[in-house]
């Protein structure tokens, strides 16, 4: 899920909390926000450079590595220890709700995502829609501004050069229409 979405779910998920919670909607949200902090990190020691709008643009690519390092703090071990550190201290016990809230979404997102991906590889009878080759992967072409779309038709089965392709180069037009 793209950071602005999981930005906005957690900001109205706060707002939604503020007033059974008070202030410590803020935590609820920053536990949401920051535990993708181990994406960004990851990406600072391999790229070695700290750029945000690089780090960003690099994890909506195609094909972004699936490394372990880039979900340390989703790993369940983690959440646990924040968790239980919550029950000892109450104004951790939001954080840890926090981004066990991020990790459900992102489990239900993939769910979603991969269901739509393997009924466009269907449809598409796991044919490239640009070059005709053999297709291994279903490319989310067209997506709302805010909030991801599981629609299979926003979706086109695409082999791995047409899908970097398409990452490459996202403000020009498909080649494929």
């Amino acid at each position: 899920m793209r950071v602005r979405d999981h930005v906005l779910i957690s900001t109205a998920g706060a707002a939604l909390a503020a007033p059974f919670i008070g202030r410590r909607a803020l935590s609820l949200w920053a536990g949401s926000v920051l535990i993708d902090a181990d994406h960004y990190a990851w990406f600072c020691v391999r790229q070695r450079r700290a750029d945000p709008r690089a780090a960003a643009r690099f994890f909506n690519g195609a094909d972004v590595p699936g490394h372990p390092a880039t979900r340390a703090l989703h790993a369940p071990a983690v959440l646990c220890v924040v968790l239980l550190l919550g029950l000892r201290d109450s104004r951790l016990l939001p954080v840890g709700l926090g981004m066990g809230l991020h990790v459900a979404l992102d489990t239900w997102h993939v769910a979603h995502l991969e269901r739509a991906r393997r009924a466009a590889l269907e449809r598409d009878a796991h044919t490239c829609q640009a070059c005709g080759a053999p297709s291994a992967c279903a490319h989310v072409w067209q997506q709302p501004m805010l909030l991801p779309s599981y629609k299979v038709q926003n979706l086109i089965s695409l082999c791995h050069p047409c899908h970097a392709t398409a990452h490459a180069r996202p403000k020009e037009p498909a080649p494929w229409t």
